[in-house]
């Protein structure tokens, strides 16, 4: 059976059609709006969620009525996150998935990334990324693509050696000795592997000691993607996941994320505790 539309698509199909009530090209309204045609092309397919001030500027472009413009208003409130579900974002296979992710990462400048209990996914070994993706799977009952969305995981990680972009990692202590197998030299071999990418010059590693005072509500893992004209974080759930394309929710996210940077630790304290996990006394 058919879902009924929700916000995001009832708010995508009225402001397509004030475009092409107003006679206006999805290049000319770009344009008039400072926009790309691919952020207009985005917003009226519900690719991706129109905020409350870009309704506002489309509205006033498009010459929408007042009635319509209340109307809108409250969609775009209501609108702008998405939650989908794992079956959803993984219906293609969980490798498919991967490459979904990779493409977002090779358009954003800048990639910060949090998990409480979890490596984050471009810093993982390869032995860390296949546990991970076979307890995906368990999840999705998609067991058949484990060893391609491994592989596919592991090819993402190209992205850490392009020093136009900005890479930030903040990794809880809790994480590093978090077992994902029963074999301890797993988790050394990861700890070992964060190190090395921290020499990394566009990449940054910060890692939250067991003993530090947690300065925020670190409920679940999120990264945020910052990219030109569509900037969103995803934020993690046992089956879901919830992309964020607000401004004023992304600014909690941004302001979250700093805050965790300013409770770590980097460079010589950092390295001192990844040390000790992959080098073991």
């Amino acid at each position: 059976m058919a879902q009924p539309p929700g916000d995001r698509e009832r708010l995508a199909a009225a402001l397509k059609q004030l475009r092409l009530r107003s006679g206006l090209s999805g290049e000319a309204l770009g344009k008039a709006l400072g926009w790309s045609q691919s952020k207009v092309s985005k917003l009226e397919n519900g690719a991706r969620g129109a905020s409350p001030d870009d309704v506002a500027a489309w509205m006033s472009v498009t010459g929408a009525q007042i009635e319509q413009r209340e109307e809108l208003a409250a969609l775009a409130e209501s609108a702008v996150n998405r939650v989908t579900s794992w079956w959803q974002s993984h219906a293609q296979g969980i490798a498919a998935r991967q490459g979904e992710i990779a493409e977002a990462e090779a358009r954003s400048e800048r990639i910060m990334n949090f998990h409480p209990l979890m490596i984050p996914t471009l810093l993982q070994t390869a032995a860390v990324a296949r546990r991970i993706m076979e307890l995906v799977a368990e999840v999705t009952g998609r067991t058949d693509d484990v060893p391609a969305a491994t592989a596919a995981r592991m090819q993402r990680q190209a992205v850490l050696y392009d020093r136009d972009k900005q890479i930030d990692f903040v990794i809880t202590e809790a994480s590093l000795r978090w077992r994902l197998s029963d074999d301890p030299s797993i988790m050394a071999a990861q700890a070992d592997r964060i190190l090395s990418m921290d020499t990394l010059p566009n990449v940054s590693v910060t890692v939250l000691p067991v003993d530090v005072t947690v300065p925020v509500l670190a409920y679940s893992g999120f990264g945020i993607f910052e990219m030109p004209d569509e900037p969103f974080a995803v934020v993690e759930a046992l089956n879901s996941e919830l992309i964020v394309t607000g401004e004023r929710d992304l600014a909690i996210y941004r302001t979250a994320f700093a805050r965790l940077q300013q409770a770590g630790v980097t460079g010589t304290e950092a390295h001192a505790i990844l040390r000790a996990i992959a080098l073991p006394e």
